[in-house]
């Protein structure tokens, strides 16, 4: 039997608490086989940042304390990565080199961001893969260019002027859908490994934060069900998504799981991206903290269990951050009711909870 445990997006600010809390979720993760996760920032202290709303990283120090929490692999692809340049970016890889972590989903070439790592246990193998749909600038890697692995997305809007006579200066709907010569270099990644494995999880950055959905928009943007289904045909067994920083819908589809948004796992300064923050400057609008409210603190720790004869079972273990963004067990009735919210918002999946933990039906 193998373990893997997967969880969405880690930034952190300052080390981690020693405390009760703490250990249990450390606990959750070395009790896996594989731990894997998304690295929501470069981790330099070097570069200049390019010019973007949000530039985020990570003092180097501060890796050291992600991979005391248990983590095998990470995912590096997201639109952050090139937040300090291309000297950050390298910067980066070369502190995972230096301390033997492995990373997907970014390279100094297309090639070598697209390349599968696997890892292994016993006769388990695993392949994980990482991609991007939401590229910030010059962030996406090239035949000759560092960078991640980038699904790039088409936008088209949809104006009903009789609606908008009623309702002017609301939203148009907007349809998306993603790069063709993308998805095939997606799925050529899992078929190089298709059958070397026992199992392929692919982390997906992708989505729209619910404070930038128009209010009648709200969930999946349309790319996301047309690359999560090709993943899926292509041989992933399960896709865990992240960049939302909430907790989105699970989708069964031919019997394999798509975690549309795992929410934050560690996020520091997790008030978000107001004007006061050091890592925002110069916001084009206006946003209220009183907007984020519990949503965008509970997250899930997914725990893939693959059994000897190739079965999988997945466990939902609910979190909830506290106020300076760090993660702790949900227990008892909170616990129940995360679970039940991820139940009522996954129609096309069926969430049960056993003793506050969730387990997901792939039948």
């Amino acid at each position: 039997m193998a373990t893997v445990a997967m969880v969405g997006d880690i930034f952190l600010q300052q080390p981690l608490p020693d405390n009760s809390a703490m250990a249990e979720v450390i606990d959750a993760l070395k009790s896996a086989d594989f731990a894997f996760g998304n690295l929501e920032t470069p981790v330099t202290k070097g570069g200049e940042p390019i010019e973007k709303w949000i530039n985020m990283r990570m003092p180097p120090d501060l890796l050291d304390d992600v991979t005391a929490m248990g983590f095998h692999v990470l995912t590096l692809a997201n639109n952050h990565m090139m937040d300090y340049g291309e000297y950050g970016f390298v910067d980066t890889l070369t502190h995972f080199v230096q301390r033997d972590l492995t990373y997907v989903g970014a390279g100094l070439t297309i090639d070598l961001a697209w390349e599968a790592k696997i890892v292994g246990k016993g006769d388990f193998d695993v392949a994980f893969l990482g991609a991007a749909s939401t590229l910030g600038p010059l962030s996406a890697a090239g035949p000759d260019r560092p960078g991640v692995a980038p699904i790039h997305v088409s936008e088209s809007y949809a104006v009903d002027p009789h609606a908008s006579m009623e309702q002017p200066g609301s939203a148009p709907y907007v349809h998306t859908r993603a790069w063709q010569e993308d998805i095939e270099r997606a799925l050529a990644a899992i078929e190089a490994v298709l059958y070397d494995v026992d199992l392929i999880v692919v982390a997906m950055h992708w989505g729209v934060p619910p404070f930038w959905r128009s209010r009648f928009q709200d969930g999946l943007a349309d790319y996301q069900i047309e690359v999560g289904h090709a993943l899926i045909d292509a041989g992933a067994d399960v896709i865990v998504g992240h960049h939302p920083h909430s907790l989105g819908e699970v989708e069964i589809y031919k019997g394999k799981p798509i975690f549309y948004s795992l929410g934050n796992f560690v996020f520091h300064h997790n008030q978000g991206p107001a004007a006061e923050t050091p890592v925002s400057r110069n916001a084009p609008y206006g946003l209220s903290l009183a907007r984020r409210d519990r949503n965008w603190s509970e997250s899930l720790i997914v725990v893939a269990e693959l059994d000897d004869e190739g079965e999988i079972a997945y466990r939902l273990v609910p979190v909830l951050l506290d106020d300076l963004g760090n993660p702790a067990l949900l227990k008892g009735e909170e616990a129940e009711a995360l679970i039940k919210r991820l139940d009522a918002m996954s129609p096309q999946a069926a969430i049960s909870h056993v003793d506050g933990i969730g387990h997901l039906s792939v039948v």
